[in-house]
Parts: structure tokens; sequence; C-alpha cells
């Protein structure tokens, strides 16, 4: 799940939105115009960049926040998810510019969190417990299966 030319572009154009939004906090001092720029440099460090399965968990790359840890032992399965479908509710999270991540919910899933940076392909991470599923969307849908279902799943 890496970004691609398209997002990159999204990034530093929006980047300079927040840069000019800074610049024009400076000079008028408008109390609005700091919450904007706090709001959307949280979405954008938040924002995920890469799936990793190594050393045991399935990390969730962020921009400029902490990863996303789910130990492999708590994952049941990992299988392909061709779309949402319709209906798919964001009950807490961001879909923009950065992509789409956070609490979402829909009939056929229930609630689930997602983390993607395009549309389409995508995989459904199953856990195990109360856990919440995870939705994602790797670069490689076949070779992030392959990965997360062949690895041993060590507790501890």
């Amino acid at each position: 799940m890496t970004l691609d030319g398209k997002n990159r572009t999204v990034t530093v154009m929006v980047g300079g939105g927040v840069l000019l939004g800074l610049m024009a906090l400076l000079v008028t001092g408008h109390a609005v115009g700091f919450g904007l720029l706090v709001v959307v440099a949280l979405a954008w460090a938040m924002s995920p960049t890469a799936l990793v399965v190594d050393g045991g968990e399935l990390r969730v790359e962020r921009r400029a926040w902490r990863p996303l840890r789910v130990p492999m032992a708590s994952v049941a399965s990992a299988s392909p998810l061709a779309a949402l479908g319709r209906g798919t509710m964001r009950v807490f999270g961001v879909g923009g510019f950065f992509g789409s991540y956070g609490l979402f919910h829909n009939r056929t899933l229930g609630r689930f969190r997602l983390y993607a940076t395009r549309a389409g392909h995508s995989i459904i991470v199953v856990r195990t417990g109360d856990a919440l599923p995870l939705v994602l969307t790797p670069d490689d849908v076949a070779g992030a299966i392959g990965a997360i279902n062949g690895r041993p799943r060590l507790a501890g």
C-alpha cells in the first residue's frame, strides 16, 4: 500500500495549501484558520502509507503518526474484497485528500476499520475475539494475503 504519483501530487498540493493557510493565519490572526490548519495537519499525519507484515505483526505505516500494530496472533485470516458496497458510512474518520481511514460501517461487514489509499480491490483482515476487521488497500493484494495468511501466529 504505497503512494502512487497521483497521491504524492495531491499531498504536495495540500501541503502548499496548508502553508498558505499558515501564512494567512500569521497575517490575519483568525482562530478559524488555525483550527482548519490543525485538522488538515492531523489528517495528513495519520494517513496510511504502507502495509508491512514483519516480526509477528501487521503494521499500517502512517505519514507522521505511529503505525497501527496488529499482532499476527490476533489475525484469523485475510481474503480479497472486491468492493465495500453501497451504503458504507464513515462513523469516525477521514475520507479525502490523504485517503480514507478510521471507523466505518456497512450492512455486509458491520463495523470495521478502513485504511485505504485508493478505491478498488482491497483485502479484509478478520481478527480474533471482538476486534473489528480491517479493510486495507495494498498495492499487491495477492502478495499481502499470502504474507498475512502464511505467517506463523506466535503468541507474545
